[in-house]
């Protein structure tokens, strides 16, 4: 985002109605996006899971109390009997252990699926701030070329009433008039979409006034490949976002070999049969796991062997999409450069020396029409590659890992 850095910095708050700065913009995207809202929900029910996580009682214990009586021998024994106590089930294998850590890892992952969720609002929001900037350019250029064609109808008119030219030149330039009025609100319409496009991922009001601030410039140079691929690897969100999953499912796998271990069963108590002395007794248990957690287990295994492959495949596609993106970029560079240098100078100076000889008579008016539809076309192409080139800008920095947060 060099290409903005004089023009476009500033603070990350803005006062109601004043102009957006890029980093502003920015800002606003990565904490107020409607996706990255949600992803921020998502971590706070991952956090929730950190509650009661490490818990080593797999089951609630459970107190018991009965009652005894002698009820068949006659006549009947004063003396009561009863049992009374405690059991319940321990784990003893780490299991609790491993719950927490793979909480942890649950948040880890949300926490990189929210950094994912901002980077992809960051970027969205640079599009939008880029196409706005786009739209009010191109609304200049058409009042700029509507200014034109208003003043070589006025000057048609006058040359109509001196008699150097006829009816057919005056309704030549009143139809240039009318194409131009009917460009350039096509022209505000596209504006009040790209204000639309950058309300919905800033998420303000409909009726909201949006404006930007800055103008247009080139995109500035960018580093070589083997850079931007490194850079694509330490920050990419979406591969640190399978990196915490391939983490959480060995924490998983983990957590399910220790919960398969045997886990120990208590008892505590007193017992007082009737008519006999009263005794307590405590015992202990060893669970027999025949059947447990193989089922679960297999599922956790192959879906981070699956993890691995995506990882895999993933980093291979970094190198190419950063390859593609910076090969489109310096293309763009290419045509706009040929376009600034060249084609626009020389439609403006073409279309001077036209109305000039318009003015000495040297040239009809559909000839002075043409050479200012061409001006306006290189302009216009020019704007349109100037956008293009800010696309592949801003998708060579999404693909290098410039706009994670």
């Amino acid at each position: 985002m060099n290409g903005f850095v004089v023009i476009l910095c500033g603070a990350a708050s803005v006062a109601p109605g004043a102009p957006l700065t890029l980093q502003q913009a920015l800002d606003r995207a990565a904490s107020s996006a409607p996706e990255v809202q949600v992803a921020a929900r998502v971590l706070d029910e991952a956090e929730a899971t950190r509650v009661g996580a490490g818990v080593f009682l797999p089951t609630n214990p459970r107190v018991f109390l009965d009652y005894r009586g002698l009820a068949f021998s006659p006549p009947m024994d004063p003396l009561n009997g009863y049992n009374l106590g405690v059991d319940g089930t321990l784990e003893v294998s780490g299991a609790g252990f491993s719950r927490v850590e793979e909480t942890e890892r649950r948040v880890a992952l949300a926490r990189s699926e929210l950094t994912l969720a901002q980077t992809l609002a960051r970027v969205r929001a640079y599009v939008a701030f880029v196409e706005l900037l786009a739209a009010t350019e191109r609304v200049r250029i058409q009042e700029g070329a509507l200014a034109t064609a208003q003043r070589v109808e006025s000057a048609s008119r006058e040359r109509l009433k001196n008699g150097v030219s006829g009816e057919p030149d005056v309704a030549a330039a009143a139809l240039e008039v009318a194409s131009v009025r009917v460009a350039l609100e096509e022209s505000r319409r596209l504006q009040e979409a790209a204000r639309a496009a950058l309300r919905q991922v800033l998420d303000l009001p409909a009726n909201e006034p949006v404006d930007v601030e800055g103008a247009l410039l080139e995109p500035s140079e960018v580093a070589a490949e083997d850079a931007l691929v490194a850079r694509a690897v330490e920050r990419r969100p979406e591969l640190a976002s399978l990196k915490a999953r391939l983490a959480l499912l060995d924490t998983i796998d983990a957590r399910l070999f220790r919960e398969g271990l045997p886990r120990l069963t208590y008892n505590l108590g007193f017992d007082a049969a009737p008519a006999s002395p009263v005794f307590g007794f405590a015992g202990l248990g060893v669970e027999v796991p025949v059947q447990r957690n193989q089922g679960p287990r297999a599922v956790a295994q192959a879906q981070r062997q699956t993890e691995k492959v995506r990882l895999e495949t993933e980093l291979r596609r970094v190198r190419r999409d950063v390859a593609a993106a910076r090969r489109s970029f310096l293309s763009r560079r290419g045509q706009l450069a040929t376009l600034t240098k060249d084609a626009v100078p020389a439609a403006e100076r073409n279309e001077d020396l036209v109305e000039e000889g318009w003015k000495a008579g040297r040239f009809d008016i559909f000839r002075l029409t043409a050479a200012t539809r061409e001006l306006n076309r290189a302009r216009r192409e020019r704007l349109e590659t100037l956008l293009a080139a800010w696309a592949d800008f801003i998708e060579l920095e999404r693909a290098s890992g410039g706009l994670s947060p």
